[in-house]
């Protein structure tokens, strides 16, 4: 599996700018915090929900946003890093009350908090606060890097549904389909289609530079 994904971003930094043809994403300025061994970001993406998707929320339908980011090397766009974070919404219709189950991470890292209004469903959703995009390790010192984005609402393909169900799986940060999972999305950036959800919305942030290891 190691080496599967080796070869996908192999080929992904053969492609360069190929790979992510096309009219930039916005820019939006990222909080980058450097700690525990790992880059995290800060990011909110409320945009992606209109007024009619928060309504539905109270449905008693599960609203599902999952968003994915890659850290790329500037000079040449390859993919050093790879992050995905999957928010499940349920209105329980007896308890009116809105559960919001975030899970990320490998290993797999389930949280489920009980918020009081659609907005602050939407806000538990869409607001990356310290989220783990990268190893340390994995960046180079004095190296230029930037972060893109992507996320889904509702995604409806069939096989990202399917794959989004594996990974969320008990055993799926400990097993092959976890790993399959996390390491094949980069592809949605490649060749985004219109139909894997019901809105989508990309953005990248700041170039950042690593600055130098402490001793």
């Amino acid at each position: 599996m190691a080496v599967r994904i080796l070869s996908l971003l192999v080929c992904l930094g053969l492609l360069g700018g190929t790979a992510f043809a096309g009219d930039p994403p916005d820019q939006r300025t990222t909080g980058l915090l450097r700690t525990a061994g790992s880059l995290r970001m800060s990011l909110g993406l409320p945009d992606l929900f209109t007024d009619g998707d928060l309504q539905r929320l109270l449905s008693g339908f599960t609203t599902r946003v999952l968003i994915r980011a890659v850290v790329l090397r500037v000079e040449d766009d390859e993919v050093v890093s790879e992050a995905t974070r999957v928010a499940e919404i349920v209105y329980d219709l007896w308890d009116e009350k809105i559960r919001v189950r975030v899970s990320s991470g490998q290993p797999l890292r389930l949280q489920t908090q009980v918020v009081a209004s659609p907005q602050a469903a939407m806000e538990v959703a869409t607001s990356l606060v310290g989220f783990v995009v990268a190893d340390l390790r994995a960046l180079s010192p004095g190296v230029a890097y930037r972060i893109r984005v992507r996320a889904d609402l509702n995604p409806i393909s069939e096989e990202l549904l399917l794959n989004l169900r594996r990974w969320l799986s008990p055993s799926a940060g400990r097993g092959r389909a976890g790993d399959s999972f996390f390491g094949s999305f980069i592809s949605v950036f490649v060749n985004p289609r219109i139909d894997d959800s019901e809105r989508m919305l990309q953005t990248t942030s700041q170039i950042f530079v690593e600055p130098p290891r402490s001793p």
